[in-house]
Order: C-alpha cells, then sequence, then structure tokens
C-alpha cells in the first residue's frame, strides 16, 4: 500500500511540475550544432505579458505618445517589433537607454537608422543611472502637447494634456527612467527583469501624464541573435538559460567586433596570453583561463556556469568596456 501511495505522490508532484510550467508559458529550447558552436531558441514569455500586450491595445485609444525605452548596447534586439504595428498612428519617442555603457561617437548612426526608416518620430539617447537628457525629452513633450492644445482651440477647448505610454523590454529602466523624469519615487523599482507588473499612471504636471506598464518581450525571435543579445544584457533571466551558452556567445561576439583586448585588459590578462593568442582560442580555453586568473576553479575542476555568471555579471556592469552589441542594419 505505501508503495502505491509512494507512486502517486511522484506523479501528483509531476503533474504540479508540468502544470507551472504551462501556466509561466516558459519555453526554452537549446540545441548544439558543431560542437563548441550551439544555437539557442529561447522564448521567454510568461503569462503575465501576454496580459501586458493585451494592457497596451486597451490603453493607446487614450495615449498620446508612445515612449520606447531601448537598451544602448542593442538598439535592434531590444525594440519590441509589435509596438511599431500597435501604435502606428501615435506619436512614437525612442529613448535610447544606457548610453553610459556604449560609445557615444556611434550615437549618430543610430539616430538616423531610426528616423530615417521611420520607426519613430523623435529620438532621444539618455542614462537614467547619470540623469543626462532628460531635457531634451521634455522639450520633445512640450512640443507634443503645444501641438494638441492649438488642435483642442479649434474646438473650443482651452484645457488639454498629453498622455504617454512608456514600453520596454523587462530591465531596460522604465521605472528608474520615470523616477528621474518626475524626481518622486512613486513608481516601484526593481533590478530583475519581470518586476513591475501593474499598469501605473504618474501625473508629472498639468501637461503631461504617464503610464508606466511592465516589461514585455514577443512571443517568437525569429532571430537567434536577438535572443542571445537579449540574455546578454540581461533582458532574459539568467535562471532559465544556460549561462555557458550566453557567455560562450558573447566571447564570439567580443572577437567579431574587434573587442577582444577589453577583455584582456579588464582581468589583467597580459600574463597568461595576448590580443593575437587569445582569438585563436576555443571559447571554453578562454573561459579556463579566466577562472585561474579569478580564482574560480578548484582542483582543476572547470565550472563552466560559475566563471560564466561572474563574466555575464561584469559586462553588464560595464567593467568589460563600452561598445554596442551590434551595428545598424541597411
Amino acid at each position: 500500500m505505501d508503495k502505491w501511495l509512494e507512486k502517486f505522490k511522484n506523479i501528483e508532484f509531476l503533474s504540479l511540475i508540468l502544470k507551472l510550467i504551462l501556466i509561466l508559458g516558459l519555453k526554452i529550447k537549446i540545441y548544439r550544432e558543431n560542437g563548441e558552436n550551439e544555437r539557442m531558441n529561447i522564448n521567454w514569455y510568461p503569462g503575465h505579458m501576454k496580459k501586458t500586450k493585451d494592457l497596451i491595445v486597451e490603453n493607446l485609444k487614450i495615449i498620446d505618445i508612445v515612449i520606447e525605452i531601448l537598451d544602448a548596447r542593442i538598439p535592434i534586439s531590444s525594440k519590441n517589433p509589435d509596438i511599431s504595428k500597435l501604435a502606428n498612428n501615435k506619436k512614437k519617442i525612442i529613448v535610447l537607454n544606457k548610453v553610459d555603457l556604449i560609445d557615444s561617437k556611434e550615437l549618430k548612426s543610430w539616430e538616423d537608422y531610426f528616423l530615417e526608416n521611420n520607426f519613430s518620430d523623435y529620438f532621444v539617447a539618455l542614462s537614467v543611472e547619470k540623469g543626462t537628457n532628460f531635457n531634451e525629452l521634455r522639450k520633445i513633450t512640450d512640443k507634443i502637447y503645444a501641438e494638441k492644445l492649438e488642435k483642442m482651440k479649434k474646438k473650443g477647448l482651452r484645457k488639454t494634456e498629453v498622455r504617454a505610454m512608456i514600453v520596454g523590454i523587462p530591465n531596460v529602466g522604465k521605472s528608474k527612467f520615470i523616477n528621474k523624469f518626475v524626481n518622486k519615487n512613486k513608481a516601484r523599482v526593481g533590478n530583475t527583469p519581470g518586476f513591475t507588473r501593474g499598469k501605473q499612471w504618474i501625473k508629472i504636471d498639468e501637461k503631461l501624464e504617464l503610464l508606466d506598464t511592465p516589461g514585455v518581450l514577443w512571443p517568437k525571435f525569429e532571430d537567434d541573435e536577438v535572443a542571445y543579445n537579449l540574455a546578454i544584457t540581461g533582458s532574459i533571466k539568467d535562471n532559465v538559460l544556460q549561462l555557458e551558452n550566453v557567455a560562450i556567445k558573447f566571447l564570439d561576439k567580443l572577437k567579431d567586433l574587434g573587442k577582444i583586448d577589453n577583455l584582456v585588459k579588464a582581468y589583467n590578462l597580459e600574463e597568461y596570453i595576448t590580443n593575437e593568442e587569445i582569438l585563436g582560442l576555443e571559447n571554453h580555453k578562454i573561459l579556463e583561463i579566466l577562472e585561474k586568473r579569478l580564482g574560480v576553479s578548484k582542483n582543476d575542476e572547470h565550472n563552466y556556469e560559475i566563471i560564466s555568471r561572474r563574466l555575464m555579471k561584469d559586462y553588464r556592469m560595464g567593467k568589460i568596456g563600452k561598445f554596442f552589441l551590434e551595428i545598424p542594419k541597411n
């Protein structure tokens, strides 16, 4: 009897786990191609993200402006393709956040890319952490307000306000952006993807009101590069990823972008290897060198997950240099 009871409990437990996976809507597929080179199809689309998309659609009818916050390190990958379609008839402002983590000399090419391809009506590059360039954004919202007020006056109305919806992927800095903009901590702030869960209206003044929305991705990434870029920069939760794969892809990117010397400098690897030598190494060997340099490995046993977590953390904090992970597409 006890054996049957134990089997029943195990089946019940497995059933519960399967239900939780279905509820979260978590879909991760990882498979190998050609040894070290791995292709990773990630679709992190928890149930609350579907609700967020519905919330955005529902509120667009009362919105004048859509402010989309992008990650300056991955401007293309952090742009939700659904937003342009949904907000087609609204004024659009692209805010490139985290410019303190990239080379500002290349910003103009990104501004041209977004404006010339009609992805946005306005473009602002700023750093929420540094509090830079917020005045430029306010000038734009005031301009849109003045245009709307003029239209209202023609209808015999003397008073109006502009409503702006803040959208963006998880962990791009939306709530911190609003806190800086309003100079008050009215929005809860978290450092983990998926923190803000409900919609919040924040009144800036008599001219402007903001609607904060939770971070949202889209159901399917058509390009593996997009998935990797989001994983590298931390917009997908690390606990649903195999970080070793992400770190391997990051090292590939450093080589392709000509930034591998950043890694050598960041960890003082000169006594271990030269810039030229590291280019010829397999990425797992580079991780092993980092393990040795940082004292992570014990008894010559490699733990790629631990060193990968450290590498990604350091990159996200800007310790491996300031650069874009992608370039504007034609």
